[in-house]
């Protein structure tokens, strides 16, 4: 089974967002899946320009010649796509929605009623990978990724089969090497390689994980100290 992780983190191995996404990755390579990781900071991805080429005068092709033709490819042989993004302004990076902008020529330009909804069918007659979905923010509240999680239900057209949020996000780098903190994000780690395993083989994560997944590990008012102390350095 082929994973494709994106990192869309402007910080890329070195961000809160690449500890949680390399735990979970972690889990997957355990259960046997064939994992890749593409950091988007270090890619060459231009902006749609709106031009509707990919779908009229070069069908399912670009007009930039860059490195999204080669991610698109990537995209049409996996079978589980990640996207790792931290949440700027309640949304995905500029750079991971530059990606999701570019994804436009793996679409047909017909306009397709599903069940209830609309939907563009995709182009080269690929099943859909399932997606996972996995993000931290600075804010205490998992309500801070509601318009994040809608955003990839309708763009996943039902194929988000997990979403792994981590409020009060900023503390995750330094438990990586800090003792203290490292101790108390044990489980969750742990949580992050188990979902991994499960994602692979069962293709969902069981509730018991997700359950220790969405635990509070600081509380919130304590973590709102630290944070607000740390800019005044």
């Amino acid at each position: 089974m082929k994973i494709l992780a994106i990192n869309g983190s402007p910080n890329g191995k070195n961000g809160n967002t690449d500890v949680m996404l390399q735990h979970f990755l972690k889990g997957c390579k355990r259960a046997g899946g064939e994992v890749e990781t593409v950091y988007l900071k270090d890619k060459n991805i231009h902006h749609c320009s709106g031009c509707f080429n990919c779908w009229t005068k070069t069908p399912g092709k670009c007009i930039h010649k860059d490195d999204m033709g080669e991610l698109l490819d990537k995209i049409l042989q996996t079978d589980i796509m990640v996207y790792a993004t931290p949440l700027y302004y309640f949304t995905v990076t500029g750079i991971m929605k530059d990606f999701m902008d570019r994804m436009l020529p793996l679409n047909s330009s017909e306009i397709v009623k599903q069940g209830a909804s609309y939907s563009h069918p995709g182009r080269f007659n690929a099943s859909r990978p399932k997606t996972v979905l996995i993000s931290n923010c600075g804010f205490p509240g998992k309500y801070n990724f509601s318009g994040l999680v809608e955003t990839f239900k309708v763009m996943t057209k039902g194929n988000l089969v997990a979403s792994i949020l981590c409020d009060k996000g900023g503390a995750l780098k330094s438990a990586s090497i800090n003792e203290q903190l490292k101790q108390l994000y044990m489980p969750f780690f742990s949580a992050l390689e188990t979902a991994g395993k499960e994602i692979v083989s069962h293709g969902h994560i069981e509730a018991q994980t997700e359950s220790i997944l969405s635990r509070d590990i600081i509380e919130d008012e304590t973590y709102v100290k630290l944070a607000n102390s740390s800019w005044r350095k």
